[in-house]
């Protein structure tokens, strides 16, 4: 949704601004340095945490780099659609600034989520493969966004020989590979388990980068006067979106390891599983349990007074904001309240919120095996 809301506005942006932005370049990239500060300032101050619904949504689209995903996708497009296309010819005149306002729009994402990749990073046997496979992602990017970034600026180019600068703009190729890669990484799992905004998010990355592959791919063709190929690179192209599509959603998908409950159990058997848990015998004290998150390994505190859970807490945790906030404090009120870790799921953080169910039951086993010495 948040991409969906992005392309609408970029696409507002081609549409009516594009004179005033090739006329005021300089002050457009004012603009968006202003609210890459607004967004480093938002995650870092945990600004992010307060919202929630419709008006995350639209925060997002700032926060999660969604608007700077967008400007990359008009910026790719513009130089593999066909030379005499209208979005040609809409986007071209401001490719260059749009590339130039989408790095910074990036760098700010970056940086304001940098805290939780040093976090990762410092705690390596705590993440998640896919995640760990994300972070290292986000660093290459990042590496290769700051030339190109550089190279961008009319100011720059005009002091580099031609080839030298399209030599170093053929970076921007692994660039896109990479973000692809990066949505990929950082969805699977959810989509995999059914989560519908990570299978959008999957689906329309997907139609949009493999489209683009096979799109530049054949226009180099055509440049070459081998346009009898084109139909075959677009078969290639088709064959190799349906493949990722069905290894992504194939039958039988992952169940949550960290998921003590199957998520296909019967209402009878949850039930089943919740008197088990309320007539066991627990010995006082606290206890740390934990389980596999989103992101990687997170811990809890379990308190146990007269037999019964009386407090809890996150002792340590590599997830993202507001979802570990979120999680914790519906979960955990459940928990409290009915005196059992079988409880609703967060809907905005279901994976976060099994983990924090899972780390409860893993402390309370403890606390069964110290009552039974």
């Amino acid at each position: 949704m948040v991409l969906l809301i992005s392309l609408i506005l970029v696409t507002l942006l081609v549409c009516f601004g594009k004179d005033w932005i090739r006329r005021h370049q300089g002050v457009s990239y004012l603009i968006c340095t202003g609210v890459a500060l607004i967004v480093i300032g938002i995650c870092l101050s945990g600004l992010s945490q307060s919202l929630s619904g419709w008006a995350l949504m639209a925060a997002n689209v700032f926060l999660q780099g969604g608007l700077a995903g967008a400007m990359f996708v008009f910026v790719m497009f513009a130089g593999a659609v066909p030379t005499k296309s209208g979005f040609r010819k809409a986007v071209l005149p401001v490719r260059g600034p749009l590339s130039i306002m989408a790095c910074i729009l990036t760098f700010a994402h970056n940086i304001g989520y940098g805290r939780y990749y040093v976090m990762m990073f410092t705690r390596l046997s705590d993440m998640a493969p896919l995640t760990l496979a994300a972070a290292c992602c986000s660093l290459v990017m990042d590496l290769i966004l700051i030339p190109l970034f550089i190279t961008s600026f009319l100011c720059v180019r005009r002091k580099m020989k031609p080839a030298s600068w399209k030599r170093l703009q053929r970076l921007a190729y692994v660039f896109y590979a990479l973000m692809y890669t990066h949505v990929l990484l950082l969805n699977t799992h959810n989509a995999r388990n059914g989560v519908w905004t990570a299978i959008l998010n999957i689906t329309l990355y997907s139609c949009m980068y493999i489209g683009y592959a096979t799109m530049r791919i054949g226009k180099a063709f055509a440049d070459r006067r081998k346009e009898g190929a084109m139909p075959v690179v677009q078969m290639i192209g088709t064959l190799v979106l349906a493949l990722v599509l069905s290894l992504i959603f194939m039958p039988g998908h992952v169940q949550d390891t960290h998921n003590g409950a199957a998520a296909s159990v019967s209402a009878e058997e949850l039930e089943a599983l919740r008197a088990e848990e309320l007539a066991g015998v627990y010995a006082d004290g606290s206890y740390k349990g934990a389980a596999l998150g989103y992101n990687g390994r997170l811990k809890v505190k379990v308190t146990i007074e007269d037999g019964r859970i009386t407090a809890l807490k996150v002792s340590s945790h590599v997830e993202d904001e507001p979802y570990i906030t979120d999680a914790s404090e519906g979960v955990f009120a459940q928990i409290l309240e009915t005196g059992s870790s079988y409880v609703d799921a967060v809907s905005s953080a279901t994976t976060t919120s099994d983990a924090l169910m899972e780390a409860v039951r893993d402390g309370l086993r403890m606390a069964a095996e110290k009552a039974a010495q």
